[in-house]
């Protein structure tokens, strides 16, 4: 009994887990981006499949992962040879031998005074430039990425940088057999965003700057916004909020914090609504609206032209506040705070109850919030999740990813 219950021990700790060799470049897999940036096979031109060997999760799952990470220093090379972007690293005073993180940064990052944008992901697998690997390797890279936020950003005389918040420990110490050495100033996402902000931001001369924040990286905004609203309040004119997770009340927001997220930010949720239709939230929440689409990691593509929208109407307002006095027919987003200034408990929209909508969440993240968590914030977001959880691959000829045999979660 002693020896069955030792194998057991090793197989949920992962130590008897068969090891696999992968190759190290996108055609090594047999795949590549088309000219409308889909992956596909390149002898059959057919979609992603999860079961290379059928029957074998562990291979299956551990393929999937491998790929995964080649897509990472892919996007990573698009956004440098496309939007040429540079590397800075984390923290800035590093040792010669101390493990360091990194974000990407416009190559007019030191010399652009007028406009500043922050894109920030959740949590789980993904990496700078993404916003979840199921859409990268499902829908393509216009979708899963965001270089499409990064090229319009550019357009519109941003400079970008693209937060990196899931690096927390030294990458040549992940292994099972050491010990994850933490990296200074960015051992969390919360970490990292703090660090950015005192590292780069604060040294850079945008005087506008605007920031977009999906899921798990609405809590670590906010824990940032906590520890510096003063400069915040100086330099951010607009936040722009995809499904984020965040809580004013259980990360214990001041007043101040939420006049600031009031006056400045828009949540673009989850929802059965229209896109753009305000959705009934707590008092002390931000404008929330629908991102038109009821799948949590589709909320940022979905979005993204309100969002600009949005930035373009509070840049606007920022430069010209005198030209925006009340009195003025106003149907932009910010108006939509007028209608729903009473509003006490956000609504659901039309469609499935909220208590049917837990199985969306997707075994690619993180894990979720307890039960007692979810009627903690019940008043302020649908129960879904607590984190952004990089979402789970679909089987070949589906585009639902309803499938038994997907991927597990990467804790």
């Amino acid at each position: 009994m002693g020896g069955i219950w030792s194998k057991l021990k090793k197989m949920n700790s992962g130590e008897d887990e068969q090891e696999y060799e992968f190759p190290n470049s996108l055609e090594g897999f047999g795949y590549r981006f088309n000219k409308e940036g889909q992956l596909r096979k390149i002898d059959t031109d057919e979609l992603f499949e999860f079961n290379v060997q059928e029957g074998n999760y562990s291979y299956n799952q551990k393929h999937y992962n491998a790929l995964g990470d080649i897509l990472t220093n892919y996007i990573y090379n698009l956004m440098e040879t496309e939007q040429n972007m540079k590397r800075e690293y984390l923290p800035i005073d590093a040792g010669d031998d101390e493990p360091r993180s990194f974000v990407f940064v416009s190559d007019n990052i030191r010399t652009n005074t007028d406009k500043l944008m922050i894109l920030v992901h959740g949590s789980g697998a993904v990496r700078a430039g993404q916003w979840a690997r199921r859409l990268i390797i499902n829908e393509g890279l216009d979708i899963g990425t965001q270089l499409p936020y990064i090229r319009r950003a550019h357009e519109h005389g941003y400079s970008v940088i693209v937060a990196n918040a899931n690096i927390n420990n030294d990458e040549k110490s992940s292994s099972k057999k050491k010990k994850p050495i933490p990296i200074r100033g960015n051992s969390s996402p919360e970490e990292h965003m703090k660090t950015l902000w005192t590292d780069i931001v604060r040294n850079r001369p945008a005087k506008h700057i605007a920031i977009v924040a999906h899921s798990y990286g609405g809590v670590s905004l906010l824990e940032l916004v906590k520890d510096h609203i003063k400069e915040l309040k100086e330099r951010v004119f607009a936040i722009a909020l995809t499904d984020s997770v965040h809580s004013m009340r259980r990360q214990e927001a001041s007043e101040d914090v939420i006049k600031f997220y009031k006056e400045r930010a828009c949540n673009w949720a989850s929802a059965y609504d229209p896109l753009d239709a305000v959705l009934i939230t707590s008092e002390d929440e931000p404008l929330t609206v629908s991102a038109g689409t009821d799948q949590h990691d589709m909320t940022s593509p979905c979005s993204m032209n309100s969002i600009f929208k949005f930035f373009m109407e509070r840049y606007e307002r920022t430069l010209h506040p005198s030209e925006h006095k009340s009195g003025k027919e106003d149907k932009s987003i910010i108006s939509k705070r007028l209608s729903s200034e009473r509003l006490m408990v956000r609504g659901q929209g039309e469609g499935k109850d909220s208590e049917d909508e837990s199985d969306t969440k997707s075994d690619d993240e993180e894990a979720g919030p307890t039960k007692e968590d979810n009627n903690e914030r019940s008043s302020q977001i649908r129960v879904v999740h607590d984190v952004e959880l990089e979402e789970r691959p679909q089987p070949q000829g589906r585009a639902d990813g309803e499938n038994s045999n997907s991927p597990k979660s990467e804790l």
